[in-house]
């Protein structure tokens, strides 16, 4: 531990006897303290706590990936849901035609009133769940607005002028990730430096059940005015110099010592959990990304198909083949297939917005070092 520099200065006006003047006495001085770390008490407690400095920063830019995917993960689905709206739309007229070409064909006497009554529970169906997906939606825009700070009608503005929405997916394929990934994430690091200041605390400790040895001084100026007449001097001195030696302490030391002991256990134990956590994380979200990607495929193929079907019945209906009822349950399926296109769109989006988070979100541990929390915002 390196030396201590204190400054003080005092002023005093006193009368000390009956005879004796009112006395000015001015009084300035440097005092020094040195503790010789014989045995790494002192710097051992440095290193613990500038450890948990840098764990502190790194949970900083932890806190940072956690809310910039959990931003990204708002938007997808608030872009999926808004996609999703437009085919309930879509969905809830195709069945209103639905009723309405029933209501036709129920009158002619071409269709039973109960399939007319059907058909209107499915468009009340449809308008219920265009009702949900639009809540669905709003709630979304209040979880952004929570986490950007930005006012709710900016951030709808800002949605709107969005271009696109969703860009498409990179032909990117991952199938396992490196170990050495999980260096980036911060609050590994942080675990690890708990655990370099935890030992760090436990050699503290088991040094202070040693000798210390201490060395003080000090040097000053001192004024004194009594009487109409002055006087000042310059002090000094070096000392005393100082080894304590612990005989008895009714066992508080050891108690520390196996205290901290204790912490450091805890702390590995952690780490152990945080690291197992980590490799859960990363395997399942690798796990939905490729589940996602299969899915995604076969839904790529069952909606194509559906719209290839959907063309097909319009063509027949020209030719008076088909009738607008056979169009409008095509279009129904079409559109649920579609849904489900952009459902497991998201879901692979989402996948990648979990590896992204699993792996630390590109962080890297030089950022500790590098940044400031106060300069970063």
């Amino acid at each position: 531990m390196g030396p201590t520099l204190d400054a003080s200065a005092s002023a005093a006006r006193s009368v000390t006897q009956p005879d004796i003047p009112l006395a000015t006495t001015l009084q300035a001085g440097l005092l020094a303290a040195w503790e010789v770390d014989l045995f790494g008490a002192a710097s051992s407690a440095s290193a613990a706590a500038a450890g948990r400095l840098s764990g502190a920063q790194a949970m900083w830019h932890d806190a940072r990936v956690s809310v910039a995917a959990e931003v990204a993960n708002q938007y997808l689905q608030l872009v999926s849901c808004t996609r999703q709206s437009s085919l309930a739309r879509q969905d809830g007229d195709s069945r209103a035609e639905s009723v309405r070409l029933l209501g036709i064909s129920t009158r002619a006497g071409f269709t039973a009133n109960g399939d007319l009554e059907l058909g209107k529970a499915s468009a009340a169906d449809a308008a219920n769940q265009l009702v949900a997906v639009g809540a669905q939606c709003d709630v979304l825009v209040k979880g952004l607005v929570a986490l950007t700070g930005f006012p709710e009608p900016d951030l709808r503005a800002r949605f709107a002028q969005a271009a696109g929405g969703q860009a498409d997916l990179a032909p990117v394929h991952v199938a396992v990730v490196p170990a050495e990934a999980l260096n980036q994430r911060p609050d590994l690091y942080a675990a690890a430096r708990d655990i370099d200041a935890a030992a760090q605390d436990l050699a503290s400790y088991n040094a202070q059940r040693y000798p210390r040895l201490s060395l003080n001084g000090s040097i000053g100026a001192l004024s004194v005015n009594a009487g109409g007449l002055s006087n000042s001097m310059a002090t000094w001195s070096i000392g005393p110099v100082t080894l304590s030696v612990p005989l008895l302490d009714g066992g508080r030391r050891l108690a520390n010592v196996e205290a901290a002991q204790y912490r450091y256990d805890e702390a590995v134990a952690i780490y152990r959990a945080k690291v197992r956590q980590a490799i859960r994380e990363v395997e399942q979200a690798l796990v939905n990304l490729q589940a996602a990607r299969n899915q995604r495929i076969n839904s790529e193929v069952s909606a194509q198909a559906w719209r290839d079907s959907l063309d097909a019945v319009l063509a027949r209906q020209r030719s008076g083949f088909a009738s607008q009822i056979d169009v409008e349950n095509t279009r129904r399926m079409a559109l649920a297939a579609e849904t489900g296109r952009l459902a497991l769109q998201r879901d692979q989006l989402l996948a990648w917005v979990a590896l992204y988070r699993a792996v630390g979100g590109g962080w890297q541990p030089a950022a500790v070092a590098a940044a400031d929390p106060d300069k970063t915002r």
